[in-house]
């Protein structure tokens, strides 16, 4: 399952549990998340300028919150490039981006992702920036928030051995001193090629 599969499944779950919780946050956080989804919106409008752009519309909502959204998927070269959601009462109003960009390959090397609570808008209560590293068989990917905190870690497929490699570390991994994950073969094999330790300039989407 594609990681942004996964991540508005798990997101669908936070936002009707938490539509009426107000997100608490220093101003330095609000005015770095918020611009974040703007540059989102603005690589967005970027890359879907061309005629060769094809936009598949669709409703969507949660299970509290039916047909809460409009969402328009945005395919070139039957590739989805990007997908936005706005709320269906009040177009105007941006409720999640995923933009993406691949390589020569058709690969997907980077991903940038921003999602507002339902009827919160304050900053989004999520921003996830993505790196893919592709090698061999295997595919694996590291993600940080935009305040540049390093979120998740996964790497699937095949090593070089022939063994089936599913691993996942989340921010709880990352301080367990317990855990010799990142000491093993199988994660030098996944992230050794992996140079992106930190978010740098991608903290405004390219």
């Amino acid at each position: 399952m594609k990681l942004s599969v996964l991540l508005f499944l798990f997101f669908s779950v936070i936002f009707t549990a938490s539509a009426t919780e107000p997100m608490k946050g220093d101003s330095t956080h609000v005015r770095v998340w918020n611009k974040f989804m703007d540059d989102s919106l603005a690589l967005h409008k970027k890359i879907t300028s061309g005629s060769d752009v094809e936009i598949k519309k669709s409703i969507g909502g949660y299970a509290r919150i039916k047909n809460f959204y409009t969402e328009y998927r945005y395919y070139k070269n039957d590739r989805l490039i990007s997908q936005v959601q706005w709320e269906k009462d009040n177009p105007e109003q941006i409720h999640t981006i995923e933009v993406f960009l691949y390589d020569d390959k058709g690969r997907v090397v980077r991903d940038f992702m921003a999602a507002y609570l339902p009827y919160y808008h304050n900053a989004p209560t999520q921003t996830l920036i993505t790196f893919h590293h592709y090698s061999g068989d295997l595919h694996a990917f590291r993600s940080f928030d935009a305040s540049g905190d390093t979120t998740l870690e996964r790497c699937v497929g095949k090593s070089e051995k022939g063994q089936t490699i599913n691993m996942i570390l989340d921010e709880d991994d990352f301080f367990n001193e317990e855990d010799d994950t990142m000491e093993t073969l199988e994660y030098q094999e996944c992230f050794a090629g992996l140079k992106q330790n930190k978010l740098g300039k991608y903290i405004v989407p390219q």
